[in-house]
């Protein structure tokens, strides 16, 4: 008995089906997907331009200088005197008082010392101030302990070339061997200080 199989036609394939490459239709999403690309590197490319610009023209902009503080160690040119100050008038001066370097009049004490080697003497700033900033050798740190320990609650003169600086409160003795100079003094005013007592 023949037992073949009866099965209905195959259908037809389209011709299409057989064709190697993109298939009709597809070129319109490969042209819109370089479209977006090409724009998203056109952006970042102009992105990464303007911020280089930017860069740049912050790099030309003038750098606010910073203050030029000073130091020195060594013998000082003129000696920096500390004396205990016995009275201030406002009056001219007179009858062997010192002239201050604000105008006042300083009747000026015995004895005191003498400073003419500093380990260290340097301008800087100080809440927003021009300070001198002063170390004393091991020595004259001793004699400093000694003055402001009788004075205080006492004024004390620091004099060069007969002016007195400034004649601050003595609250404690001094026992670290360092001394701020503070007086409303400008740059000017420190950088004059300065090179009266080292000369440089």
């Amino acid at each position: 008995m023949d037992q073949r199989t009866i099965a209905p036609p195959a259908p037809e394939r389209d011709p299409s089906d057989h064709l190697i490459g993109p298939q009709p239709g597809s070129n319109k999403q490969t042209v819109v997907v370089i479209a977006v690309v090409s724009v998203v590197v056109m952006v970042l490319a102009m992105v990464t331009i303007i911020l280089a610009g930017l860069s740049f023209l912050r790099s030309n902009e003038p750098v606010p200088a910073e203050p030029a503080a000073r130091s020195y160690t060594g013998s000082l040119a003129v000696p920096l005197r500390i004396v205990p100050v016995v009275g201030v008038t406002k009056e001219s001066c007179s009858d062997g008082s010192t002239r201050g370097r604000t105008g006042e009049c300083y009747t000026l004490g015995t004895g005191g010392m003498t400073v003419v080697v500093l380990e260290r003497l340097s301008t800087g700033i100080e809440n927003d101030a021009w300070v001198l900033q002063v170390r004393f050798s091991s020595a004259d740190t001793v004699a400093l302990r000694a003055l402001t320990s009788t004075n205080v609650g006492k004024q004390v003169a620091l004099v060069v070339n007969g002016t007195v600086l400034m004649a601050p409160n003595v609250a404690s003795p001094i026992t670290g061997g360092e001394l701020q100079i503070a007086g409303n003094f400008t740059k000017n005013d420190v950088d004059a200080i300065f090179t009266e007592l080292t000369k440089r």
